[in-house]
């Protein structure tokens, strides 16, 4: 015969192992509604949406290959294959980076990103804000992932090269063109969507302008790994912080600029000079569509050769990747916003037909990035 005080230890223990459970069971769906609520995308209405008509100089061209429809269509179809192939969330769901590289690290082999990458992506979720209904939450989730990785320099500057999933990744110098590309998406992004429940951009850029004037005073021009003349972003920079310091800036690199563009030759021999002068040639493309001063549309008219041996030569090494600088491809994209002010459509359009087709068949996040911007631009999406 059973004694009746076992039972009730028995009973006890059965008791106490359902509470257990309940426990447990009430704990994995508050951590389920969480991780949902964090991974719920917070729609947010949109100024401009895409497709938007961008205010160009009054020379500028834009591609004219098929009909309207079809050009943004091809330009959605390139972003959401953009999104599956290179986007990321960070383990908790709460940020998001673009998956640049992997790289090995012990026994491990990691997923990495860079600054400039965030930059870029940034940029772009602003451009495509509208169609994109997830375009406002993923540039927050974007910025989330910048502001957790700051740089040894500044807390309020990004590292310029992360590995997501290290615990406690080292904090590296910032990359100043990169911050120029993070700071200018803060200004677009309040012109796109407002103020944000999460983010105060105003307060935001005000720090990173600071910041990144302090970092930008402190490299000489002739540092052409470091130092990217942006007159677009710099003009923004000059309205909204120390204008003196940045109308400075901006005349110190556009001498250096001039100084190194005689006798320039492509070469896409993944060199830091070639994707300074690459980088270089974005901006002055931009700024001759986008300002209206005549001068940087007479900077632009010296790039004129470069901008055909670019589109003759680069085509045929699109499938070529070199690891230790920009690709063929985010070369070839970072010469098309010049294309559109040679005053030449059928140039224009052979840079539409070849970076609008062109399938990528290696992992080449910067160029396929730059080639989405690259065809908002010649499309006449890319607005001030």
């Amino acid at each position: 015969m059973i004694e009746i005080p076992y039972m009730v230890k028995i009973l006890a223990s059965v008791i106490l192992a359902f509470l257990l459970l309940g426990i447990a069971i009430i704990f994995i769906n508050k951590t389920r509604k969480r991780r949902q609520q964090d991974a719920t995308v917070r729609e947010r209405q949109s100024r401009k949406p895409f497709p938007q008509s961008a205010t160009l100089s009054e020379n500028a061209l834009i591609a004219k290959q098929g009909d309207p429809q079809s050009r943004e269509q091809i330009i959605r179809d390139h972003y959401r294959d953009w999104l599956a192939r290179y986007l990321l969330p960070t383990y908790d769901a709460r940020g998001a980076f673009v998956r640049v590289g992997v790289e090995r690290k012990r026994l491990r082999y990691q997923v990495s990103t860079t600054s400039l990458a965030q930059g870029f992506a940034l940029l772009q979720s602003v451009l495509i804000g509208g169609d994109d209904l997830a375009a406002s939450d993923r540039y927050e989730r974007l910025l989330t992932f910048v502001i957790a990785y700051p740089s040894n320099q500044s807390e309020d500057l990004c590292s310029w090269h992360t590995l997501p999933d290290m615990t406690a990744p080292p904090k590296l110098e910032s990359d100043p063109h990169a911050e120029a590309w993070i700071a200018y998406s803060l200004l677009m992004a309040e012109k796109q969507w407002g103020q944000s429940e999460n983010f105060d951009y105003k307060r935001m850029l005000e720090y990173r302008l600071s910041a990144l004037l302090e970092l930008q005073q402190s490299i000489e021009a002739s540092d052409h790994k470091r130092a990217i003349y942006a007159p677009l972003f710099f003009d923004a920079f000059a309205r909204h912080s120390d204008a003196e310091a940045w109308q400075k800036i901006a005349l110190d690199l556009r001498k250096e600029l001039l100084a190194h563009i005689k006798g320039a030759e492509l070469i896409a021999d993944g060199s830091a000079e070639e994707a300074w002068l690459a980088f270089s040639t974005l901006h002055v493309g931009l700024a001759g569509l986008l300002l209206k001063e005549s001068s940087h549309q007479n900077l632009a008219n010296q790039f004129e050769g470069l901008v055909y041996d670019a589109i003759k030569t680069l085509p045929a090494k699109l499938e070529q990747a070199d690891e230790d600088g920009l690709s063929p491809l985010a070369l070839l994209a970072c010469y098309a916003p010049l294309a559109m002010l040679q005053n030449d459509q059928d140039l224009l359009e052979k840079y539409w037909q070849t970076l609008s087709t062109h399938k990528s068949t290696q992992h080449d996040a910067i160029g396929e990035t730059l080639r989405l911007l690259a065809l908002m631009t010649m499309n006449g999406n890319f607005w001030v």
